[in-house]
């Protein structure tokens, strides 16, 4: 990842469990507030919820983290 700020804000999330990356994209889907991408563009966001889905599909193919 390029960008700093992206990567902060991704690892901030991460640190925080499976529950709390799948919370964020829940909320992103719904287009609801999500505090943790607050402050960034839009394209920036978009990273963001690409990285985590990214992210996350790793725990999909393992059914290592519950929902």
């Amino acid at each position: 990842m390029k960008n700093k700020r992206v990567s902060a804000v991704v690892d901030a999330i991460c640190e925080r469990g499976c529950k709390y990356v799948n919370a964020v994209l829940r909320d992103t889907r719904k287009r609801a507030s999500c505090r943790p991408l607050v402050g960034l563009s839009r394209s920036e966001q978009d990273s963001v919820i690409r990285e985590l889905k990214s992210v996350m599909s790793v725990y999909d193919q393992t059914g290592s983290c519950d929902f």
